[in-house]
């Protein structure tokens, strides 16, 4: 009886110990492979520096501990000693135990045990069973082609694709299904004994499907990674979009470079891109490939000029792969530039009080200018139109009629503006007082036989076209001749030399007319006929240098001759000292062995300077006249500014 007590009271012992056990949870693990046991339902958060992890094996084999020496390493902040640790691109709760290809001993019951700092420890029981692997599944595509190259494609918009995945298993509770960039999408059924399938199917393809990575998945344990294959779609496919990159602003500056950017977005492989202006194929300067947003982009530097106005400009992706299709974006270029003055330099406008003054500002530029702005000294602007020159495409004018008034003496600036903006060197005008022209400086030159040339310089015309008047009188003072001339060039024939002549010249314009200038003219000496010729003034000191020259050449000639002598003389001293000089038949002497004189055919050159000068009358801008004196003519004092000229 009391044998009977005792065993019921180990019993009911032994019942409180097992009802105070937690629940055991059963695991399978694949055998020859890694399978980690969790402890409890996932991360353990353990609660302070002292709480630590156990893992115990059948309640007596020590197996692992964490934190632990390696894990303490890993630790930054003290105060967090929880950590996970990360194997082929998984991370993993360190709390975990990792058994290495499972074996039949590794089978059993494992104790995980939480000890807190603050709270009752925690046991997690889990019962690990061994189970087979079921293999790595195969993939086929629609022909029952294996597919070993790790893709599939490439394929095109709007085709279809078909994948099957097979795993030979006859275990029931072996998972077959496939993932779609790591979504699941689809899971196996049954096609025959022994075989799991699970089929793909894609109709009308999308740019969706470009890399998308299918991953079919055979899985029969809980604790053991599941074996998988997978394959990576590649397609080909158009550009979404092309598009020359302007910002609207299709204006370009005739000869200013700009760079222009094409933009390629979607196109897959990354396509060649060609620019085409009008029928001209263009180079490039950068072509970039920006695989990560799929965008293809090629930079131009393009200067066009006014011809390739209203041209197109195409930017092309070519595809090798869709050979068919066209893609390209094309703009209509506006090529021109602002506005230029025809003229650099600067004109002098006289004006005088109560009269109106008229000026005409002419530009080029391309579009048509929209409007003339004037700009007087003191800052006032006023407005013009503007009219097309004719006979140019490009050449335009404004005209502006005011009364002068005291503030206008200054500068007078004109300036177009056109839709490439405003003129940025204006056309200058100085504004001054104007009035009567000054007097013409003229040189009065006698032509064999009877007649007599005078060439004047006009003065300042005080803001007025001028005309110069000469008036030739004879001994008593009587007109004998009167004639005009704009450019102030006369040639007057038949005139008698009776050594008492003079002339009177003077300019004349709307304003009034010069002082009167007297020449006289019984000193002029009459020129050469080679001057007559030449059309070219002379001055009465040109017998000297005839003169002089003459003395000139024959000083050469004389030089030359004693030169010579002394040559030839050498040259016989030479014939006569040198042994190696033989006589001939013929008298003349050679080196041996003989050779063959060379005849020489000395040409001759003559060149004839006959040393001319004119005055010239140049038109000035400015009220103080400018004059370029060349060798015969007037006013000494000028000569330092005046050029020579030589006839060769």
């Amino acid at each position: 009886m009391g044998l009977e007590l005792g065993l019921l009271y180990v019993i009911f012992i032994k019942d409180v110990l097992c009802s105070m056990d937690p629940d055991v949870v059963v695991l399978r693990a694949v055998r020859g492979r890694d399978a980690r046991l969790p402890c409890g339902q996932g991360k353990v958060f353990l609660d302070g520096p002292d709480s630590y992890v156990l893992w115990l094996k059948n309640d007596r084999d020590f197996l692992y501990r964490f934190p632990n020496e390696e894990s303490e390493r890993r630790i930054l902040n003290r105060d967090r000693i929880f950590g996970t640790s990360c194997d082929s691109n998984a991370c993993y709760d360190d709390t975990s135990l990792l058994l290495k290809r499972v074996s039949e001993d590794d089978s059993g019951i494992y104790r995980c045990r939480v000890h807190y700092q603050a709270s009752p420890s925690l046991d997690y029981v889990i019962d690990v069973r061994l189970v087979d692997s079921p293999g790595i599944p195969r993939i086929y595509n629609e022909a029952r082609e294996e597919i070993k190259r790790g893709y599939v494609g490439p394929l095109s918009l709007t085709s279809d694709l078909t994948l099957i995945c097979e795993v030979d298993d006859d275990q029931p509770d072996t998972l077959v299904y496939w993932r779609r960039n790591g979504v699941v999408i689809e899971r196996a059924h049954t096609v025959r004994p022994g075989v799991l399938r699970a089929d793909v199917r894609v109709r009308n393809a999308t740019r969706d499907e470009l890399d998308a990575h299918y991953e079919c998945l055979a899985q029969n344990a809980d604790v053991t990674d599941p074996l998988s294959a997978s394959v990576v779609v590649k397609m080909y496919l158009p550009p979404i979009k092309v598009e020359i990159r302007l910002n609207n602003n299709y204006d370009f500056e005739a000869g200013q470079p700009r760079v222009v950017d094409c933009v390629v977005v979607g196109c897959v492989p990354p396509p060649s891109i060609t620019w085409h202006l009008g029928d001209t194929l263009l180079r490039p300067t950068v072509h970039k490939e920006l695989h990560d947003g799929n965008y293809t982009v090629s930079s131009l530097t393009l200067a066009p000029s006014l011809r390739d106005s209203k041209h197109e400009l195409v930017c092309r992706a070519h595809n090798s792969h869709i050979p068919t299709g066209i893609f390209e974006d094309k703009v209509t270029l506006n090529v021109g530039y602002r506005p230029l003055c025809i003229t650099s330099r600067e004109e002098t406008i006289g004006v005088v009080d109560n009269e109106a003054e008229t000026v005409t500002c002419v530009v080029e530029a391309a579009p048509d200018p929209l409007q003339f702005s004037w700009t007087f000294a003191d800052s006032r602007t006023l407005y013009t139109s503007v009219k097309k020159v004719q006979g140019h495409h490009h050449r335009f004018s404004s005209t502006l009629t005011w009364l002068p008034r005291d503030g206008d003496i200054g500068l007078l600036l004109c300036r177009a503006t056109n839709a490439f903006g405003e003129q940025k060197r204006p056309c200058s005008y100085t504004v001054t007082s104007g009035g009567p022209p000054r007097a013409p400086d003229c040189v009065v030159l006698r032509s064999y036989p009877n007649a007599i040339r005078v060439q004047c310089q006009k003065g300042w015309d005080g803001g007025r076209p001028q005309i110069i008047f000469l008036e030739l009188l004879n001994a008593n003072g009587v007109v004998i001749h009167n004639t005009s001339n704009a450019a102030g060039h006369f040639h007057l024939p038949n005139i008698e030399d009776d050594g008492n002549l003079s002339a009177v010249v003077y300019a004349s314009s709307s304003r009034g007319r010069s002082e009167a200038k007297t020449l006289h003219l019984q000193t002029i000496t009459p020129l050469a006929a080679s001057a007559v010729t030449e059309h070219t003034p002379t001055r009465n000191w040109m017998p000297w240098i005839e003169v002089s020259a003459g003395l000139a050449v024959v000083a050469v000639a004389i030089a030359a001759t004693v030169l010579c002598v002394k040559v030839l003389k050498t040259k016989s001293d030479n014939l006569e000292h040198n042994p190696d000089l033989v006589p001939r038949s013929d008298g003349t002497f050679h080196r041996e062995p003989d050779f063959t004189r060379e005849e020489r055919l000395l040409g001759t050159t003559n060149i004839t300077v006959n040393q001319l000068g004119s005055c010239q009358n140049q038109y000035t801008a400015t009220p103080v006249p400018s004059c370029r004196v060349l060798v015969g003519c007037a006013h000494p004092p000028q000569q330092e500014t005046c050029a020579t000229s030589y006839f060769v």
